[in-house]
């Protein structure tokens, strides 16, 4: 049995056809390139919620549980810590096993501080620019910091799982290697520390970043995790992130820092 097809209906149909196969075209997610038209570093700040949020941090604050692996032992705590790029930060922390052998340690104006209810004892100078060195990472990773003038933030051959890389050197912490991942996030951070035995060869230290908290627009790595000359050194799992505009506690006047002053215990961070 023959049949004809009114040609007009099918000039009528293709544009419907057309529409619909565009539709079904694009309904799966379209990879887009992170860096497209932008500077590594530009695009990394983009990702971790853009420089507007980024640049009005003055404080972070966070809560996590950790691992740590020192002295041919491995202790789970729990920790406080307030960090203000490369000025002040302070870590109260206490093994999970025993809530009241609290911790502190205080970082201002270049110096580092092991703190007691009613005594500031200045750490050796290994220790000290030990620990100065490893909070200069939180600072970092704020990423705004790179765009000070003094930095010096220079790409660096992308890798061929479509990671991009930067060295970079800024005041007030040790030169890092940062490398993003394809969607531009911060997933690792690679530099030397002092050894705080003082011992004279330097303890080469890899950051890995995986996860994600956010606060006030920022985007921050939920779990941290280091290495020190390719061993297990200290995982951090947080649970509460905070990026403030406006600092929490008042820091000790500079004056009286560069005098060797021992300001007055806060137990505010004491676990209750």
């Amino acid at each position: 049995m023959g049949f004809s097809i009114d040609r007009r209906l099918v000039l009528l149909a293709l544009p419907v056809l057309a529409a619909c196969s565009s539709v079904e075209g694009t309904s799966a997610p379209v990879a887009t390139d992170a860096y497209a038209g932008k500077g590594v570093l530009d695009a990394a700040i983009n990702a971790a919620g853009g420089e507007a949020a980024l640049s009005r941090v003055k404080e972070l604050n966070w809560t996590a549980a950790g691992t740590v692996n020192a002295g041919g032992k491995t202790t789970e705590v729990e920790m406080q810590t307030i960090v203000r790029p490369f000025n002040y930060a302070r870590t109260t922390s206490w093994p999970k096993a025993d809530a009241k052998a609290v911790r502190m340690i205080q970082i201002e104006y270049g110096k580092a501080w092991s703190v007691a209810r009613q005594s500031w004892d200045p750490m050796p100078e290994a220790q000290s620019e030990h620990e100065v060195q490893q909070y200069a990472l939180y600072g970092v990773m704020l990423l705004t910091s790179l765009k000070d003038p003094a930095a010096k933030v220079q790409e660096t051959a992308p890798g061929k799982d479509g990671t991009r890389n930067l060295h970079v050197e800024r005041p007030g912490a040790p030169p890092m290697d940062l490398r993003f991942d394809a969607s531009g996030k911060l997933i690792r951070a690679a530099n030397n520390v002092r050894d705080p035995a003082g011992g004279a060869a330097p303890i080469a230290q890899v950051a890995e970043f995986s996860g994600e908290i956010e606060s006030n627009g920022v985007k921050w790595p939920k779990r941290i995790s280091i290495t020190q000359n390719d061993q297990p050194y200290f995982d951090m799992d947080i649970s509460k992130f905070e990026a403030r505009a406006s600092n929490s506690i008042t820091a000790m006047p500079q004056s009286l820092a560069q005098q060797g002053a021992k300001p007055p215990a806060d137990d505010e961070d004491e676990p209750q």
